[in-house]
C-alpha cells in the first residue's frame, strides 16, 4: 500500500493486537516454566546447640538487628497466614508466614511487586543431631519471570547470605546455649 504524500499514516491494530498478544503469551508461558522450575539455594551447618536453643534465637525477631548480617530487621507475628516486614540485604521486603513448627520449621514468602515476577519461599529447617547438636538447614526457592534474569545475581549474592546467615545464627545460639 502506497500512501499519498502529505496523507496520515494509519496505525497498524491488528498487527499491534497480535504482537501485544504474543508479548503476554511469552510471559504467561515463562511464568508458568519457573513456577515448575524454579531456582534453589539450600545450606547448612551443624550447630552445638539444642533445636529449642536455635528455635529461640531463630523466632526472636527483634534481636534480628543484633546478630543477623543478612535479615537485618524483622517484625511481625510468628503465625501461619500473618505479614512479616524485613529488610533482608539492604531491601525492604513484606513477607507471610506458611510455616510455623515450633523447634521444627519456619517457612516465608515474599513477592517483588505482581506475583509472578519474582516471588521466593525462604525456609530453615532445625533436625536434632545425636548429642545434642542441631543441623539447620536454610532454602530458597525463587519462581517467577524474573528469576529468568537474576539466576547469577541468586547465585553470586543470595547464596552467600545464606552462609553469612547461618554461621551468625550458629554463633549466636551457641554462645547463649553456653550462657
Amino acid at each position: 500500500m502506497t500512501s499519498l504524500p502529505g496523507a496520515k499514516k494509519r496505525y497498524d491494530w491488528p498487527r499491534a493486537a497480535i504482537g501485544a498478544a504474543a508479548l503476554v503469551a511469552l510471559l504467561v508461558v515463562g511464568v508458568l516454566w519457573q513456577r515448575a522450575h524454579p531456582y534453589s539455594i539450600e545450606t547448612s551447618t551443624d550447630i552445638d546447640a539444642s533445636p529449642a536453643e536455635v528455635w529461640a534465637v531463630l523466632t526472636d525477631l527483634d534481636a534480628y538487628p543484633r546478630w543477623n548480617p543478612t535479615l537485618t530487621t524483622a517484625s511481625g507475628d510468628l503465625t501461619v497466614g500473618s505479614e512479616l516486614s524485613l529488610t533482608d540485604q539492604g531491601t525492604d521486603a513484606t513477607a507471610e508466614v506458611l510455616v510455623v513448627t515450633s523447634e521444627s520449621e519456619l517457612r516465608w514468602e515474599t513477592h517483588t511487586g505482581i506475583v509472578g515476577i519474582l516471588d521466593g519461599e525462604r525456609s530453615f529447617r532445625l533436625e536434632a543431631l545425636p548429642g545434642g547438636e542441631t543441623r539447620l538447614t536454610q532454602s530458597g526457592l525463587y519462581r517467577g519471570v524474573a528469576v529468568l534474569f537474576s539466576t547469577g545475581a541468586l547465585h553470586d549474592e543470595t547464596a552467600p547470605s545464606f552462609h553469612e546467615l547461618n554461621a551468625a545464627l550458629r554463633d549466636r545460639a551457641e554462645t547463649s546455649a553456653k550462657d
